[in-house]
């Protein structure tokens, strides 16, 4: 059987055939909903459908656009594949509506680029009409498309006034409803962002796609009662939260996170905090109010409340809809991701989406091929993304390898180990054995399964050094992850992954820095840093499969590469900063991303290096680096306080001269909207971007690197900063809405016009206007910011497998323990059987007492710590340092405990007089050692960790810098 790899015996062995409906959002809860139930103000009718007046068909291909007019009568003589018509058959109110009928594609071969043939509509004209009077658009719209599970139309609003639309990026005056098939659906379009001032056309059109096996090849749109409406519009824009509403992450908080809501311009000096179930108030407290560079906020911080439940904020007479306390209130997000990937698995019949399909995609390598079909769709159109397919895949496993590691849902573990399968099984099938494989293509066309004909998406096979280290991780990943459940399927996994990190190996020598600023940042085989990141990461799976050194060698001796691409020295700006990373080690240019950001690889494979070697005499340069990037990223997020978004990057006013004359005035607005940091650098809490707009690809990679780090640093924190990106997402941002379709509430439409509603999809995410640098979340649906891609769901499952639940704490005690969390003193005492403790903790900080004997402990959320409790062996001891004018820095460490023990120092930047020392301890008493060191470098940060006894997981961490005195 296992000769038949990567093809049949894998389908057959993972279980990866069940079929399973998608699951169906909560209407109730959406905005939609809200939208629909509005009251309406005024309105002013535009169009019965009772005549063809003003009415035109049009069929676009490429840029060329067509137009044709039909009366019944007359017969259809234009170039406009779609026709209209009067009609009786359905309507919705009066006698008519108006009919359009198109084909599903044009005659002649689609297009090379993956895209369809084009798009057919209907256009109805207007005179110059200024429609400033009102807010939105309502039509009502009958599909009827035989055998299709899932259809979507454009509308787009003409404006010849004094802003014109179609306007530069695209995006503006465009949206796109996903409708239901066979019935009436009432769409409404706010517009009060749209310049609508002398209004021209307005036009509702289909992508001409092709047809799926069993869909028709000739379709229907029937259309009745346009009208304008005047509504009370939604918040659309700035980082004041949304009058009347409180902003908080619908989802809920882990039990021991931080816990805040914000508000703006609410009479409210108290807030309330009321037990859902029981209707009590638990807590009463007054609101605060900060400032930070983006305004003025009132902030409701309720973080001492730690015990599971249902619970809703009251603050004046604004009421939350209800959120939850406790361990696991991310699992369900996790369920709902799950969704989402496998609603948008190719290759395969999905109910209510689409049937056995894209049998037809190959790929080519001379003259073989391969059917590349299978892996999941990557956004709203049903392109392939091999990095897509890889990072969604070792998400996956890692949260898999974690849920094996608890062993406490066996049911979660199940199901995304089978969609971690599934990906695999792209990956491997994927590969032509020589170091070509696909990489992916652009794909929007619904093509009938068979090879050889004029509709078939057609890739060529690449050599990608990126693309094989991407390959060879997760395969090794997938070898630790299966080996013991799936061996057969894991020797394969591990021979394949041994050969790619070859071929990529072989590659590296001929991939070349960008000089390209704009574009670099979407190439990674460009990007200096994430090729040896990746590298880094590939070589470290196989190491930890193999131990074979060669895979240390090459994973340590890249690591300089990274460092090296690091700002570890003060800047001399206004607004002094280090540990930000440049894309190449000539630190021309700050790393920065627009769309989809890989930001999260240098930290995190310095981190894998950290794990993996912990006795390797560079550890605490890599430790350093990391140290100074997430003290960066910690910096930086004050900016957007009390939202705590991470900001997207440094600019300089001089990049601008890089990127295509026609985006440059654009470009350098944007930078000069940022926050002023000195010397023509400027912080951009928004990425610097033109067509491809939303920052959950941004900050989530960013989260990924924090909450890394702060599992190598015991670092809480960090892990909280992490968390903050969650909750921008899910309900805690300016408009209080979830961008989750089918989480929490509030949650808007999203751009997916080939797949549908799909419950667990995030859009690219929350752009800005124009050239500002302030949260803009029109009603819209368009691409790319409310469009659906892998990326976001992935960074979202990557990140909950680092931070998700509890602390896991087992150890040995001969006495039951008690846990006081040290700032609301709660504890929670656990008992030892037969020497052996194991339990959960929230997240905190705690005072761990056993037997008469006490100590100090962090526990990050999602992490697993070993404790030695017993009294006759517990150590406990705090670190501290103090640095005087002259760059000396003194080093107490004060320790109680029993015994004689050795404590050293790892340093970076800092050299003391005695890396190590013994001290000798007695019960019940104090002792202390100190240190005395002088920095190095003046201008760069100092990093030391202390390990007692030559136990690394015991260590505590010191840093400090020459300008920042104690």
């Amino acid at each position: 059987m296992k000769h038949l790899y990567p093809f049949l015996a894998l389908a057959l062995l993972s279980g990866f055939y069940v079929e399973r409906k998608p699951l169906e959002a909560e209407f109730k809860d959406s905005a939609a909903y809200r939208w629909l139930n509005k009251k309406v103000y005024d309105k002013r009718p535009l169009d019965d459908m009772e005549h063809l007046d003003n009415w035109r068909s049009f069929t676009s291909s490429g840029v060329q656009v067509v137009d044709a007019r039909k009366v019944i009568t007359t017969p259809d003589s234009s170039s406009s594949v779609a026709t209209i018509e009067l009609s009786k058959q359905f309507v919705h109110e009066g006698s008519q509506s108006l009919l359009m009928t198109t084909p599903t594609r044009l005659n002649g071969p689609a297009p090379l680029n993956g895209r369809g043939w084009g798009r057919s509509g209907i256009r109805r004209i207007f005179n110059g009409e200024d429609w400033t009077k009102y807010n939105r658009i309502s039509i009502w719209i009958y599909p009827d498309l035989p055998g299709f599970y899932t259809t979507a139309l454009d509308a787009q609003l003409y404006n010849d006034g004094k802003e014109k639309l179609p306007a530069i990026f695209g995006q503006e005056g465009q949206t796109s409803w996903v409708l239901k098939n066979h019935q009436w659906n009432h769409v409404v379009w706010e517009i009060s962002n749209v310049a609508r001032d002398k209004v021209t056309s307005f036009e509702i059109s289909y992508g001409l796609s092709g047809s799926y096996p069993g869909e028709a090849d000739k379709i229907r749109f029937y259309f009745d009662q346009l009208d304008l409406e005047k509504v009370d519009p939604d918040k659309i824009e700035g980082w004041d939260v949304w009058k009347g509403r409180i902003s908080y992450p619908h989802t809920g908080y882990q039990t021991g996170a931080q816990k805040s809501a914000i508000i703006s311009n609410i009479d409210a000096k108290i807030f309330r905090l009321i037990d859902q179930d029981s209707h009590k108030v638990v807590l009463s407290k007054p609101v605060a109010n900060v400032s930070s560079a983006i305004g003025k906020f009132q902030v409701m911080d309720f973080s001492e409340i730690r015990k599971p439940g249902n619970y809703v904020l009251v603050a004046g007479d604004v009421v939350t809809k209800p959120f939850r306390i406790g361990d696991d209130v991310y699992e369900r997000t996790v369920w709902k991701a799950l969704n989402f990937f496998y609603a948008e698995r190719c290759g395969i019949a999905i109910p209510g989406i689409h049937g056995n399909e894209h049998n037809d995609w190959v790929c080519t390598h001379g003259n073989r091929k391969i059917v590349t079909n299978g892996g999941w769709h990557d956004a709203g159109d049903l392109s392939q993304s091999f990095e897509g397919t890889e990072e969604i895949t070792a998400a996956l496993f890692s949260m898999a390898e974690k849920l094996h590691q608890r062993d406490n849902n066996p049911e979660l573990y199940d199901r995304v180990l089978e969609e971690a399968k599934w990906g695999l099984d792209w990956i491997l099938k994927n590969n032509f054995g020589d170091g070509y494989r696909n990489t992916g293509s652009l794909n929007s066309r619904r093509t009938n399964n068979i090879i050889g004909d004029d509709d078939d998406p057609i890739a060529t096979a690449q050599n990608s050094p990126m693309a094989n280290f991407e390959a060879s991780g997760v395969e090794a990943q997938a070898y630790r992850v299966l080996k013991d459940s799936d061996p057969d399927l894991a020797a394969y996994a591990l021979k394949t992954a041994e050969s790619d990190w070859q071929f990529a190996l072989a590659g590296m020598p001929f991939v070349k820095p960008s000089k390209d600023i704009w574009r670099g940042t979407f190439d990674s085989n460009n990007v200096e840093d994430e090729l040896p990141s990746q590298a880094i990461l590939a070589s470290v799976n196989l190491w930890k499969a193999t131990g074979d050194q060669q895979y240390e060698k090459l994973a340590t001796s890249l690591a300089p590469v990274i460092m090296n691409a690091q700002q570890q020295q003060r800047t001399d700006w206004d607004t002094p900063l280090t540990g930000f990373f440049y894309t190449t080690t000539t630190k021309e240019r700050i790393l920065h991303y627009c769309h989809r950001g890989r930001e999260q690889a240098p930290a995190m494979a310095l981190t894998a290096l950290c794990n993996a070697f912990p006795n390797h005499h560079d550890w605490i340069k890599w430790y350093a680096s990391v140290t100074l990037y997430a003290e960066y990223l910690k910096t930086i997020a004050k900016y957007s306080a009390p939202y705590d978004m991470m900001p997207a990057s440094i600019y300089t006013d001089t990049e601008y001269r890089h990127v295509p004359e026609s985006r440059q005035p654009s470009f350098r607005q944007q930078v000069l909207q940022g926050i002023s940091l000195g010397k023509d650098h400027y912080l951009r809490i928004f990425p610097v971007w033109m067509d491809y707009r939303g920052n959950f690809g941004t900050i989530l990679p960013q989260a990924q690197a924090l909450a890394s780090a702060g599992q190598l640093r015991g670092d809480l924190a960090a892990e909280g900063l992490a968390t903050h990106q969650l909750e921008w997402i899910i309900g805690r941002n300016p408009f209080a809405e979830s961008t989750m379709y089918g989480e929490g509430y509030d949650f808007v439409p999203l751009y997916s016009p080939s797949s549908g509603d799909m419950v667990g999809g995030l859009p690219v995410g929350i752009q800005t206007r124009g050239d500002a640098d302030a949260p803009y979340w029109p009603v819209q649906a368009m691409w790319t910011y409310k469009e659906i891609w892998g990326h976001p769901v992935t960074n979202w499952i990557w990140l909950l497998s680092a931070i998700e639940g509890p602390a896991m704490v087992q150890g040995l005690a001969d006495a039951p323990i008690i846990f006081e969390e040290l700032h609301t003193h709660q504890r929670i005492t656990v008992s030892a059987t037969s020497g052996h403790f194991k339990t959960t903790i929230p997240e905190g900080e705690y005072k761990v007492t056993s037997g008469g004997r006490t100590q100090t402990q962090t526990f990050l959320p999602g992490s697993s710590y070993e404790l030695e409790c017993r009294p006759v062996e517990m150590l406990n001891y705090t670190v501290s340092k103090q640095t005087d004018a002259n760059g000396v820095v003194t080093i107490r460490l004060t320790a109680q405990g029993n015994g004689s023990h050795h404590f050293s120092f790892r340093t970076d930047n800092l050299t003391l007089d005695d890396a190590s020392k013994e001290i000798n301890l007695q019960p019940g008493k104090t002792a202390q050692l100190i240190w005395h060191g002088h920095i190095g470098e003046m201008n760069k940060p100092w990093v030391a960790v202390a390990i007692p006894d030559n136990k690394l997981a015991e260590r505590k961490e010191l840093k400090g810098t020459a300008w920042d005195k104690d």
